[in-house]
């Protein structure tokens, strides 16, 4: 079988990035300095409170590869629905690292501030819907089991800033036990890829790189982590993941590809309302949902595997229902 130009492309990007993702892990593992473990959450379960000394810089690596695969291979595919994605997925990423920066200056979890956070956050997602609404002049969402796409106007940057806050926060939850995050974003990444090839005028690259750094990463970060990638790696992700998307007309889809982000995320939000409305009163033993899940007795490679199951049944609905 010959590849097309296009697909060459693709495969190098691929290995580009799981090569340069596993060298810059590989360093960073084995080059951790003391003081640059992570700073455990007090309120998680006791058990992670060994997990202290582990280094959170693997999203230094994400950052890395996703520049120096991302903009070349998009540019070389002259795609710019990638370098949307891209650049999200950069910039989502710099405002975890300064909140991983900041836990481990001031040796809290605390981190960036919500009211800086937040705000940031919103402006990047603003960005990206701006950038898909205004430069490629594409007002258009893809409705899912129902093989239409519809032309929702300037809603499209409304829709498109709920789809990027709801993935990257998702995301974000999600990274909370060993090799969590990494495996159910390769089963969004690959199904979304599919979805974008079965539906888009644009390139799978972003995609397929972030396949391609999480595969790279989990070596390292499969139980027991010898590395995490903090919030400056779960952002990276999300970002991308989610601009990718909506620059690709499938903010809805994304929704359900990513369903195991959205349950994380659902998890922490209506048990924190319940707790304020109740005066303290809890749904959940602990959020997210797989410490839950953890204090009940299940290890981390158990509720690794039932997510990543969930994973890839979500996706493949998420697939065939724009397909």
């Amino acid at each position: 079988m010959t590849l097309t130009r296009g697909q060459l492309i693709l495969f190098t990007c691929f290995v580009a990035a799981f090569m340069l993702t596993y060298l810059i892990a590989y360093l960073l593992a084995g080059t951790a300095k003391s003081g640059e473990g992570t700073v455990i959450r007090e309120q998680g379960p006791e058990s992670h409170r060994q997990k202290a000394s582990t280094p959170s810089s693997g999203g230094r690596a994400f950052l890395t590869a996703l520049a120096l695969v991302g903009f070349p291979g998009a540019i070389v595919l002259m795609d710019p629905r990638a370098i949307i994605g891209v650049a999200t997925g950069l910039l989502t990423g710099l405002i975890g690292l300064a909140d991983d920066l900041m836990k481990l200056a001031r040796h809290d979890s605390s981190g960036l501030k919500a009211r800086y956070k937040l705000p940031l956050q919103i402006l990047v997602g603003l960005i990206a819907s701006l950038a898909v609404w205004y430069l490629l002049d594409d007002s258009s969402v893809r409705i899912p089991f129902s093989r239409i796409t519809v032309d929702i106007g300037a809603w499209k940057i409304i829709l498109g800033l709920f789809v990027f806050l709801a993935i990257i926060n998702g995301v974000n939850f999600t990274d909370g036990l060993d090799g969590l995050a990494a495996t159910t974003v390769i089963a969004a990444a690959v199904f979304l890829g599919g979805a974008i090839w079965s539906t888009s005028d644009g390139s799978i690259l972003v995609p397929v790189i972030l396949v391609g750094i999480c595969a790279a990463f989990l070596p390292f970060n499969w139980h027991p982590a010898r590395i995490f990638m903090g919030d400056s790696g779960s952002l990276v992700l999300g970002g991308a993941l989610a601009a990718a998307a909506i620059a690709t007309c499938l903010e809805i889809a994304v929704l359900i590809i990513g369903l195991v982000f959205i349950i994380e995320e659902t998890t922490v939000v209506l048990q924190v309302v319940y707790f304020r409305l109740t005066g303290g009163k809890r749904i959940f033993r602990m959020t997210p949902i797989h410490h839950a899940w953890e204090l009940r007795g299940y290890t981390e490679p158990a509720i690794v595997l039932g997510a990543l199951a969930i994973g890839v049944i979500a996706g493949a609905i998420g697939w065939w229902s724009v397909t």
